[in-house]
């Protein structure tokens, strides 16, 4: 299995892939990026779902980790009947292939999404982190204020679990969530998940073993929308 860990090449990727969905286009099939690294904000895309039984519709962003893959958080997909995401290859209709309920993390197919691979990288207090986010707003760039472990509800879960990432001194915008955090050599650290209810000038984002943990998973299967329960589960549970 490929390591998605810091500074880990992660070509392969795109090989990996699952039959796609038929309004899917096969992740072989994206036009071959160029042999420069793909910026940051070349891999930001935004996010929308219609809602699945009476959840709510959502809008986020995500970031495009390789050919046809998306990384994007969980909580934003959770309650999804259909997953569109858009960025400069137009707008795509996704399929979510790993939900991750600890990480807030999840990974769709979307076939016509292309990039380098993204290598992930590690920071730590006092280092400047840089946003890449199709809505973001403000100030793009922020510092690491400390490590954390936060001991929270998984998404859609009853069950308390601890989520490794940093705690950022810049406040992110409603909408945001599941967008790129990169370090001054344009590495993945982080991807955006929450910030405080009271407090104008705090970030969180999950780690780049929280990031790999994910892009390391199996991919055998689709995460699809059940009305009854309004939210998506895994596509062989139906």
């Amino acid at each position: 299995m490929i390591s998605w860990r810091a500074a880990a090449t992660v070509a392969a990727l795109s090989l990996a892939g699952l039959a796609c969905s038929a309004e899917s286009t096969s992740p072989d099939d994206v036009p071959a990026v160029s042999a420069e690294t793909t910026s940051p904000q070349g891999r930001a895309v935004s996010i929308e779902t219609t809602a699945c039984g009476h959840a709510s519709s959502t809008t986020g962003a995500g970031v495009v980790v390789a050919n046809g893959w998306v990384l994007a958080a969980a909580h934003v997909v959770s309650g999804a009947g259909q997953v569109d995401v858009s960025g400069d290859f137009g707008t795509e209709r996704a399929e979510i292939v790993v939900f991750d309920r600890a990480g807030d993390l999840a990974l769709l197919q979307v076939g016509r999404a292309s990039a380098t691979p993204v290598d992930l990288g590690v920071v730590t207090t006092g280092d400047r982190v840089h946003f890449a986010s199709v809505g973001v707003s403000g100030n793009t760039s922020a510092a690491v204020l400390r490590p954390v472990e936060v001991r929270i509800e998984g998404v859609r879960s009853l069950e308390r679990i601890s989520r490794f990432g940093y705690e950022l001194d810049e406040r992110v915008a409603l909408g945001e969530s599941g967008g790129g955090v990169f370090d001054d050599d344009e590495r993945l650290v982080g991807i955006i998940f929450g910030r405080p209810v009271a407090d104008d000038a705090r970030s969180f984002v999950v780690n780049s073993d929280e990031i790999a943990r994910v892009l390391e998973a199996e991919r055998d299967g689709a995460w699809i929308c059940d009305p009854s329960v309004h939210q998506v589960v895994p596509s062989e549970s139906r």
